[in-house]
């Protein structure tokens, strides 16, 4: 008689799983089935999780445990692939309401399933208000990890979010954590009084949960004054017109510290003007005993200290980027313009506005066909069409161009044929452009702008909405000449379009009249030196943010620091400010 086969061994603890709910009765079958969801979400093979579930049958006569778990599965599933609509549907319904009814391990998942889902659902101060409940079934440890997660909710929540009516603020606990972020955003520029003015909060709400223990974002403050740098180089090309305007800002942003009566460190200057050799000064700067460095503003010298198997010698603000993986060695972090952030805003904000196909125009040449491939990516990454590109040169003419990027001179070629084939002067002629073009997204200067934007008008494509990064828009010095830009949406610094920040008036009375270049660099010099202080607490808590003279400032894994500007669009030839 021939020997039976062994019984194959399951692959996996998965496989088990899955072999043993084929195999079982119910309601072992769905418990198991359950069991390999679980262990499939926990290796992000969400596809086949969502497989599983869906074998499920009959759910609403399981035992009620298993129909909490289904509910719980589905609802993280959704949460997984970015539905919070649909999780919140989940965990608003039966079997999960009232949440009284639950065992308080259950509750537990549930409060966190709800808070994870309308934090990212955006809705900031219903997650906060969920938390604040949470705690009342904390103690000790977890208390504090809650309180954290609270801090951080808010934290990350954009401006104007959580400006609510007072009398909607329905719990001590809320009052006070809303009072807490009024006082530490209102008092960001400096650490000594952000201090004082936390102290001030605790001293006034005492019986606050933070206010024993202050969540860790904000207790690392202290720790950051008692370590901070007394000595820092500045490394930059002082006489060259980069290094010159950005020097202009950070030394304001110094001057205006001192002239608050605010500790501020010494500074020391290594001009790197006309040398390609920085590296040497940066060298110099750590053997003098400097405890900080800002600069180089060379990207080869970033790139070469990207490259360090070392840490750096002293913390370092790189006022440019490197490569991007190109290394990240502790104490360097990366701070500039940087094109990207300007390009994905800008897609971002036509994406939001519902827009799909997108036609792309810059000038020619390398670095602005790199910007074009830049835009490309990100926006086919996001689910857009791209189905129009063309670029410009230094002529004064862009028909030509408008007329390549909206398909006119195809049609133009047809109705010449049609001439051809009835040569009667009779023949009347619309020029058609294509349909398909959603918006286009535009790098250009003001003086190509205000060029391209009546042509476009010319050629029947004036209704078509213009998404432009910072480079269109001059500063305002020209309002009558850049009527032409009208309607034109673009991003720029705050520092350009907005008169909140606290030093900008003085800093202009200071200033030369510069263009909007410069500006932007001035506003750079700006938040580097309020930066400087704060490097840390973006590197430990990255939803940290800033409201920087350039951007409202986060931190990115790689220590570079992203900027998220403000978006306005051009009315009567000045910018106004779009809400957030």
């Amino acid at each position: 008689m021939p020997e039976q086969a062994a019984p194959a061994t399951p692959a996996s603890p998965i496989d088990a799983l899955l072999l043993l709910a084929h195999s079982s009765p119910s309601p072992d079958a769905e418990d198991y089935l359950l069991d390999a969801v679980d262990l499939l979400m926990d290796a992000d093979r969400l596809d086949e999780a969502d497989s599983a579930l869906s074998e499920l049958r009959a759910v609403d006569t399981l035992p009620l445990s298993l129909q909490i778990r289904y509910a719980f599965a589905r609802a993280s599933l959704a949460l997984a692939e970015q539905d919070p609509t649909v999780a919140l549907q989940i965990l608003n319904s039966s079997p999960l309401e009232p949440l009284s009814n639950l065992p308080e391990e259950q509750q537990l998942t549930l409060h966190q399933l709800r808070i994870d889902a309308l934090f990212q659902d955006h809705q900031y101060l219903t997650a906060v208000r969920e938390r604040i409940q949470l705690s009342s079934q904390l103690e000790g440890d977890p208390l504090h990890a809650n309180n954290n997660a609270i801090w951080e909710v808010l934290s990350s929540a954009p401006a104007g979010t959580l400006s609510i009516a007072g009398n909607n603020v329905d719990s001590y606990e809320l009052r006070g954590w809303l009072e807490l972020l009024r006082l530490v955003s209102s008092n960001q520029y400096n650490l000594q009084t952000q201090m004082s003015a936390i102290d001030q909060w605790r001293n006034t709400w005492t019986q606050h949960p933070a206010s024993a223990r202050l969540p860790d974002g904000l207790s690392i403050i202290y720790d950051l004054w008692e370590q901070r740098p007394r000595e820092i180089a500045l490394v930059l090309p002082m006489q060259e017109p980069l290094g010159k305007a950005i020097s202009e800002g950070f030394l304001s942003a110094y001057y205006d510290a001192i002239s608050k009566g605010h500790d501020v460190p010494q500074v020391r200057i290594y001009d790197t003007s006309f040398r390609t050799d920085v590296l040497a000064l940066y060298d110099q700067a750590v053997q003098d005993g400097v405890d900080m460095i800002i600069g180089p503003l060379l990207k080869d010298a970033v790139r070469r200290m990207q490259r360090s198997s070392s840490p750096m010698p002293v913390p370092t603000l790189a006022l440019n980027y490197g490569d991007l993986g190109g290394g990240t060695p502790v104490g360097l972090f990366q701070f500039g313009l940087a094109p990207e952030d300007e390009i994905m805003q800008a897609a971002d904000t036509a994406w939001k506005e519902g827009h799909r196909n997108a036609a792309v125009l810059t000038p020619t040449g390398e670095d602005y066909l790199r910007i074009q491939d830049t835009f490309i990516n990100y926006w086919t990454a996001l689910g857009g069409r791209i189905v129009s590109v063309d670029t410009f040169g230094g002529e004064n003419e862009y028909s030509p161009m408008i007329k390549r990027l909206f398909n006119i001179d195809a049609s133009e070629a047809r109705a010449a044929s049609i001439r051809n084939l009835i040569p009667r002067s009779t023949v009347q002629f619309v020029p058609r452009r294509r349909q398909d073009v959603d918006f286009i997204f535009l790098l250009a200067n003001p003086t190509e702008g205000r060029q391209i934007k009546p042509t476009l008008s010319f050629h029947f494509a004036g209704d078509v909405p213009v998404y432009a990064m910072p480079s269109i828009y001059d500063g305002g010095s020209s309002p009558i000449a850049n009527r032409d830009l009208n309607g034109i949406v673009f991003n720029d610094a705050p520092w350009i379009l907005e008169d909140s920040d606290p030093l900008k008036q003085s800093a202009l009375a200071t200033w030369t009249a510069a263009s909007g270049p410069i500006q932007r660099l001035r506003a750079m010099g700006v938040d580097s030196f309020r930066l400087h202080l704060r490097l840390e607490q973006l590197r430990q808590f990255p939803y940290t943010r800033i409201s920087g003279a350039t951007g409202q400032l986060t931190i990115k894994p790689d220590g570079g620091i992203r900027r998220e500007l403000s978006n306005a669009v051009i009315v009567n030839g000045a910018a106004s400010v779009l809400p957030r």
